[in-house]
């Protein structure tokens, strides 16, 4: 083995054993026949209640809700919604942004983490690593081996200098080359982005926003003036440390019309610093 083969299967490693199990639940059903953990629109024989209807021939006694044969008189019988196979599908952003602080390296975890938590489920999970283009794509799939490879992919791909995340190009990718399903952006959206672009028609959307902990808010009581660089742009400005509480209130504003055009669209959202519990914050996104 080469020594770079040696260091890619060490950060493979290394990110593996940072995996955390995230409580994953889709807010919407789907529309698959397949088994697997979470609900189906179609009517089958799992756990979750989903409505009565008149008794026909063949119907097993069981199901018959006596409730509503003693309010109404007539027979009626108790559908379930089937068990369903639901792909889980990880958008990951390896624009330049990205390379600030730790967040690269948070968006690998948490990305890890869905994907163990998806697949030991026993639910299909794919990944597609994105700038402005596809970087690496691997459809969904389960199994020790596919959760490896895609563990190897997020540990040798970094992000990309001069490249701006393209959502609405990421989003349309999945509705030509991946099935339905649950769909989790993973990025700190820090460039303009329209939340229209990151609808997938025929799936649910989930959007993890991350940011470092001076993006979010910068400390009190800062003095001086500091040059930044755009690294997507190129772009050079002056930001005014002084100012601290015009950018804190600006980017709390932000944050919050972006959550709110999302929440208008159905698109569930969370902000996580590297010194948040995510696995908290994603439980509670899915959970509604």
């Amino acid at each position: 083995m080469t020594a770079s083969k040696k260091k890619q299967v060490a950060a493979t490693s290394r990110l593996f054993a940072r995996r955390r199990f995230v409580e994953l639940a889709a807010r919407r059903p789907v529309d698959n026949y397949l088994p697997g953990a979470w609900p189906s629109r179609r009517p089958g024989s799992g756990y979750e209640f989903d409505s009565l209807r008149e008794m026909a021939p063949g119907d097993p006694v069981k199901l018959i809700d006596w409730p509503a044969r003693a309010r109404t008189g007539k027979l009626y019988v108790r559908e379930f919604l089937g068990e369903s196979y639901f792909n889980l599908l990880l958008v990951c952003d390896l624009s330049t942004s990205m390379s600030c602080g730790r967040k690269a390296a948070l968006a690998c975890e948490i990305a890890v983490s869905l994907a163990w938590s998806a697949i030991s489920s026993g639910n299909p999970c794919g990944l597609l690593l994105w700038a402005e283009r596809p970087v690496f794509y691997l459809p969904p799939g389960v199994g020790r081996e596919h959760l490896l490879s895609l563990a190897s992919a997020l540990a040798r791909h970094h992000p990309e200098e001069g490249k701006t995340f393209v959502a609405g190009r990421a989003a349309a990718f999945l509705q030509t080359r991946a099935p339905a399903g649950l769909v989790f952006f993973i990025s700190d959206f820090l460039e303009k982005t329209r939340p229209a672009d990151l609808v997938v028609p025929g799936s649910e959307v989930m959007v993890v926003q991350l940011l470092e902990d001076h993006e979010k808010r910068l400390p009190r009581g800062l003095k001086g003036v500091l040059a930044c660089r755009n690294p997507e742009n190129d772009q050079e400005y002056l930001l005014d440390l002084a100012r601290w509480k015009s950018y804190n209130r600006r980017m709390a504003d932000f944050l919050e019309d972006f959550r709110e055009r999302l929440r208008r669209l159905e698109i569930a959202a969370t902000v996580i610093t590297p010194g948040d519990d995510y696995v908290a914050m994603i439980n509670r996104l899915a959970a509604g």
